[in-house]
């Protein structure tokens, strides 16, 4: 898909995103984690020390952890997420920075964080293996002794991936979901199309996903070690059926 950078998803998808992915959302899907669950369960991790989310977008897990009384720092690559999210009540509370998750907070002080969370499938909106693997290393350089770098993903099925679905049907609009799987480079090219009685609109994205035993081997070149893996924030157990996964990586004490 050319002329698709890091900041591509947010600036088409900013506008819609909250009415679609939020808590009551039109697109709100069992996978997804709750904001309060998602929230919850950073805290436990990060035991009163610094969070930083990458792919912070329009708020919706960086808030509820400020809300905690967390210190919380939200990364995003699109100034359109960020201009939603800043626009948020009680976005002042957080340390907002437009950045690219590959190389994220290059200045940082090593260390500077306890927790380092990447929600929602948003570590596949890294698109080549070079920018994961980069996003990886980075990750365990800001990450405290002892600090946990968690990601929330789909474990892959390309087969549920690839072809045309319908999203939501209502009465005055329909979202449909075309995806292109090549199992080769393990990137995902879609749009989602929404047709309207305003009109037509497309929304495209670019995924390279990764399985969570890739997600294993990432974690480990860089000296992460596995500390949990759930289906869910509610921490059910992780089997070979679980369409989704919250994995917990632990920088050696």
């Amino acid at each position: 898909m050319e002329r698709y950078g890091p900041e591509t998803y947010g600036e088409n998808y900013a506008d819609v995103y909250d009415d679609w992915y939020g808590e009551d959302g039109r697109m709100a899907i069992s996978q997804i984690g709750a904001p309060d669950a998602v929230a919850d369960g950073i805290t436990d991790l990060a035991d009163g020390g610094p969070v930083l989310e990458l792919g912070v977008g329009t708020g919706r897990l960086a808030l509820p952890l400020a809300d905690r009384g967390l210190d919380v720092t939200g990364l995003d690559a699109s100034p359109a997420m960020l201009g939603r999210l800043r626009a948020k009540p009680g976005a002042d509370r957080i340390t907002v920075v437009e950045g690219d998750m590959a190389d994220p907070l290059p200045g940082a002080v090593d260390g500077s964080f306890a927790v380092v969370l990447v929600g929602f499938n948003t570590f596949f909106n890294l698109t080549t293996a070079e920018a994961q693997a980069s996003c990886v290393a980075a990750v365990a350089r800001l990450l405290r002794p002892g600090g946990r770098f968690v990601v929330e993903a789909f474990v892959p099925a390309p087969e549920a991936h690839d072809g045309l679905s319908v999203r939501t049907v209502d009465m005055d609009r329909v979202l449909l979901d075309v995806a292109a799987i090549d199992p080769d480079t393990q990137l995902i090219t879609g749009q989602r199309i929404e047709i309207s009685e305003a009109g037509n609109r497309l929304f495209p994205y670019l995924l390279r996903y990764v399985t969570p035993e890739q997600f294993d081997a990432l974690a480990a070149g860089v000296g992460l070690s596995l500390e949990h893996r759930w289906a869910d924030w509610s921490g059910t157990p992780f089997g070979e059926a679980s369409a989704s996964h919250v994995s917990v990586w632990r920088r050696p004490a």
